[in-house]
């Protein structure tokens, strides 16, 4: 019996061309369902206005029959979930085991703290900070003239970061108002050889327990965050450029994390200071790569392989 694999959103989509939202990786998606297709997998796009997302069962879903989507009349079974809704409200605990990523990974992505307890030895030096009091202890443990960043612990896109000098801060009265995360800053202004220059963001991305692809991130003019909703650019680096440092630090995360949470998929975004690679968080949240991204194929059949694993084990 072939196997069925629903990729979830919050909001339901339109039948003609369910990915006119995603513009330039509209035949991106369309591709992914093309390859599922061929391996033998029946593809649907589903919500949870189609269905309890507390189950496995989805009511009208979009159905892929190899060229088109069209909507079932029929309720069906998910074996497996592609959760491309984002946010905490899904996966419940009683479908997260037949969900791409689980809700326990998920909430370790939300969670910097949480990164830190389990990849503390990769990442540069951190702090958990609950309140006002255990900040100022905690920033004491710094030089009065080292460059520190200040973020919260389930931030997202760069927000609400701060970085300045210890002195800077404790002049500025700075106010903690939510668990926080306080930590070395990486100087990644030496660039990477042959690769970039200046300041920079290295993303990884596994799926199915092999780096898939690489991205560079840099940051706009006089600005210390390469993010991209900051104004940071973002291109493609071809898998044979990354540093053996990175692909070795990224290769010990990874099966650390698919031992413990069943392979999912992530991004690993690394600082490169003086040689030496630190990650920064993970991303459990993976945007498909552009159509231009020589990657997206191989993306898209390691996603596959990942969900159809996901659905015989289960």
């Amino acid at each position: 019996m072939r196997k069925k694999i629903v990729m979830f959103f919050n909001k339901e989509k339109p039948e003609k061309n369910p990915f006119t939202e995603f513009k330039n990786k509209q035949e991106v998606y369309f591709d992914f369902f093309k390859q599922g297709h061929a391996a033998g997998l029946d593809m649907y796009i589903a919500s949870k206005e189609m269905g309890c997302p507390g189950k496995l069962k989805f009511n009208s879903p979009l159905f892929f029959n190899g060229k088109n989507f069209k909507k079932m009349a029929a309720a069906i079974k998910a074996d497996a979930i592609y959760d491309r809704s984002g946010g905490l409200k899904f996966p419940t605990a009683a479908v997260s085991s037949r969900t791409l990523n689980t809700r326990s990974f998920k909430d370790l992505c939300y969670s910097k703290n949480k990164m830190y307890k389990i990849l503390g030895d990769f990442m540069p030096k951190s702090f958990k900070i609950k309140n006002q009091n255990d900040f100022e202890k905690k920033l004491n443990l710094f030089l009065k003239d080292e460059l520190v960043v200040i973020k919260p612990s389930s931030g997202l896109g760069g927000k609400g970061i701060t970085i300045d000098t210890v002195s800077n801060i404790k002049k500025s009265n700075y106010s903690i108002e939510k668990e926080s995360v306080l930590q070395k800053f990486v100087d990644t202004s030496s660039g990477i050889g042959g690769i970039v220059r200046g300041r920079h963001d290295l993303r990884v991305v596994i799926v199915f327990g092999k780096i898939i692809f690489a991205s560079l991130r840099t940051p706009k003019k006089d600005s210390l965050l390469a993010n991209v909703a900051q104004g940071g650019k973002i291109k493609e680096l071809p898998l044979e450029k990354l540093p053996t440092a990175v692909k070795r630090n990224a290769l010990k995360i990874q099966k650390i994390l698919d031992k413990k949470f069943n392979y999912p998929i992530y991004s690993i975004d690394f600082g490169i200071e003086k040689g030496k690679p630190f990650v920064f968080e993970l991303n459990d949240q993976i945007g498909f790569p552009s159509k231009k991204m020589k990657s997206y194929k191989l993306f898209n059949g390691a996603l596959i392989k990942s969900l159809a694993r996901l659905a015989v084990k289960n």
